[in-house]
């Protein structure tokens, strides 16, 4: 009898675990995990394109890529594609929010894009656009710097990139608030902030200062 006991115990206990198993066989198996989303955001102006994938903003021409934000101090979030004039040619620029900063890029500057005309990826870093007015704003050279008289802005280039004692002369003015000093292979794009809100870039125009482009901050 206590042998039958012990086989009929294993022959249960076989049975409970078997039956578990086979009811797990047949329940459907667990839904996948949700793919993890990456942000994206496309922006147009003229003939170029900005495009962020993940926290990486690139810009693009008809012929491709001319240039992408590089590194944790300088990929973020895409606020805006803006386009200056550099004399005849046109200058995309983006404004990238990173760690509260709007930082601006370009792609490299003639001058520093010598030998490397095949180089899609390096930008150059154009300066901010500031989150509230300011009473002066200076270049990370100090060859140029902007600074608020009254109700208008003033905007100043070094009589000397050599030599910065031999002081400033002012370039342009125009009415508003200070909000940023851009640079484009040394020519300063004054950020200001208008009288019903918008924010401008203004550049030394031939026939005087003038408003290229309003930037969207929202």
């Amino acid at each position: 009898m206590k042998k039958g006991t012990t086989m009929l115990t294993a022959l249960l206990l076989a049975s409970a675990i078997a039956l578990p198993a086979a009811s797990a066989a047949t329940e459907p198996a667990p839904a996948a995990a949700p793919a993890k989303t990456v942000a994206t955001k496309l922006l147009t102006d003229g003939a170029f394109a900005a495009l962020q994938v993940g926290n990486k903003v690139s810009v693009h021409d008809e012929k491709g890529q001319l240039f992408q934000t590089n590194g944790k101090f300088h990929n973020g979030t895409l606020k805006d594609l803006i386009v200056v004039e550099y004399g005849p040619m046109p200058v995309p620029m983006v404004v990238v929010q990173n760690k509260g900063e709007l930082l601006v890029f370009s792609d490299l500057w003639p001058e520093f894009a010598k030998g490397k005309e095949n180089n899609n990826f390096e930008e150059y870093f154009c300066g901010r656009i500031l989150t509230k007015a300011a009473n002066k704003y200076v270049t990370r050279t100090g060859h140029h710097f902007a600074q608020q008289v009254g109700g208008k802005v003033e905007v100043y280039t070094a009589n000397d990139f050599g030599d910065l004692k031999k002081g400033h002369h002012k370039s342009f003015e125009v009415t508003g608030k200070l909000r940023g000093l851009l640079l484009f292979d040394c020519c300063p794009y004054a950020v200001i902030e208008n009288a019903d809100g918008t924010v401008g870039i203004y550049h030394a125009a031939e026939n005087g200062p003038a408003q290229i482009t309003t930037v969207n901050l929202s």
